[in-house]
């Protein structure tokens, strides 16, 4: 078929463009939908006679009159007519009025006298075209255009807005008897909750202590706070670990500040390592700040490693400022090469300039993965104050931890890591290394990078061509 020859049946296409008609006349579509639309159009008999019949309707809305001089006031009779309907017995019928419209059927009548106007004019325009006169609306004023009002068309008015108010109070009533339902069974299964949890924490008190063990990690499973104080007495008094270890997770589950003295009193006191931990833990799910004196003595002080360890990970969940003390002393201390490795992660969480110095004091450390973290930390916290000690890791033997110091100097956007990061955009042997630098060249953007960017833009790797354009685009702009 020639491009001037058009398809008479649809296309592949065809829903698309019709979809797109409505914004194509309104002049709305960006270049690339408009000629598509277009060359559509070129060839489909059917989209142009679509178009055209959309086109039609446009003018014949902005045919329509809109100004009128109303002769007399019809209001009183609408109204005196409503009241005789079938929609106005209803509320005849109660003998009082009501403001509130929770009732769907009053609701849908309040509708109709709405609507009856609205169809009024509907009416009356249909009307006055067939005499060729204009029939327009001013407030509730209605002029036809003829000597006298048509009681038929009144008729049919009412009519029209009481099938669509019974319409809308069905589909009222409909969405009121749903709502009932929901609120019926919301309402029994607080009963069911209450019930449930009245009989758990009753069996925390019964002599088999795996029950009181299994009633415990229940109540942490409904996640009701009504068991907080059940649960901590459970904590703090029952004689079998197990039982103590089950209500500590269970307030950890239910994440309420009103487990936290509980829980730090177990953190402090309980003989069992597994107690302590879960106390840590719980802590650091509720993520309250009462909680940061118990979990920095235990840092210090429990013997436990993995309590200990537990415990950093809490106060990195917590995020408070009272925990970077505790936190410096478990990093720079000898409690454990796992343990500093968590201390530098929570403090890089906390984000505090005053766990630089601690941060940069063991960026020599011969643990790999503490550096690495060290460093990650101090891209966290973004201050000036760490850039000198992050230079000197661009040498680092282990390229993880190169490319880790050229991410945190592109972090902390520091001018005086330009130079440096310009040596390894040229030099460094590593593809992925070179990449990172002009990264962080580009959100430093200082333009004494300008002449080793463009240098780069030649580079044998294509992921550093990009990036240094990419940089060379930053600082330009």
């Amino acid at each position: 078929m020639s491009t001037h020859e058009k398809s008479h049946g649809g296309t592949k296409d065809c829903s698309v463009v019709e979809e797109l008609l409505s914004p194509f006349i309104d002049d709305e579509l960006n270049p690339e939908a408009d000629g598509f639309v277009r060359r559509h159009l070129d060839s489909c008999q059917r989209c142009t006679a679509k178009l055209d019949e959309i086109k039609a309707t446009v003018d014949a809305i902005a045919a329509l009159p809109t100004e009128a001089t109303p002769e007399e006031d019809l209001w009183p009779g609408i109204v005196t007519g409503a009241e005789e309907s079938e929609i106005a017995l209803p509320l005849a019928a109660r003998g009082r009025q009501r403001r509130k419209w929770g009732n769907p059927m009053l609701w849908a009548a309040g509708l109709a006298a709405l609507l009856i106007p609205a169809s009024l004019a509907t009416v009356g325009l249909l009307r006055s075209n067939a005499h060729d006169e204009p029939a327009v609306a001013t407030g509730y004023s209605w002029d036809t255009g003829a000597d006298e009002f048509d009681a038929d068309a009144l008729a049919d008015a009412i009519r029209m807005a009481t099938e669509i108010a019974s319409e809308v109070a069905a589909g009222a009533a409909e969405a009121a008897a749903h709502a009932a339902e929901i609120a019926l069974e919301e309402q029994e299964h607080r009963r069911q909750s209450t019930l449930s949890v009245g009989a758990l924490m009753d069996a925390l008190q019964d002599e088999d202590a795996e029950i009181r063990s299994m009633a415990a990690h229940a109540l942490g499973e409904l996640d009701d706070s009504r068991a907080v104080a059940a649960l901590s007495a459970a904590l703090l008094n029952d004689p079998v670990a197990e039982v103590r270890k089950s209500a500590a997770w269970a307030l950890g589950e239910i994440e309420s500040a009103a487990g936290v003295d509980a829980l730090s009193a177990a953190l402090l006191n309980d003989e069992s390592s597994e107690v302590r931990k879960m106390a840590a833990w719980a802590l650091g799910e509720i993520e309250s700040p009462q909680g940061v004196d118990a979990l920095g003595a235990a840092l210090v002080n429990d013997h436990s490693e993995e309590v200990r360890g537990m415990a950093v990970w809490a106060l990195g969940e917590i995020e408070d400022l009272r925990a970077v003390g505790p936190l410096a002393a478990a990093l720079r201390g000898a409690n454990s090469v796992e343990v500093s490795r968590q201390a530098a992660w929570a403090l890089g969480e906390i984000e505090s300039p005053e766990a630089v110095d601690a941060l940069t004091s063991v960026l020599d450390s011969p643990d790999t993965e503490t550096r690495r973290m060290a460093v990650w930390a101090l891209g966290e916290i973004e201050s000036p104050r760490a850039v000198a000690a992050l230079i000197q890791l661009l040498n680092d033997p282990d390229n993880e931890t190169r490319e880790m110091a050229v991410w945190a100097l592109g972090e902390i956007e520091s001018a005086e890591a330009t130079l440096p990061l310009t040596a390894v955009l040229l030099n460094d042997p590593a593809p992925e290394l070179r990449a990172k630098a002009a990264w962080a060249l580009g959100e430093i953007e200082d333009p004494r990078a300008g002449d080793a960017l463009a240098k780069a833009m030649k580079d044998e790797n294509s992921e550093v061509r990009r990036m240094a354009i990419w940089a060379l685009g930053e600082i330009g702009g």
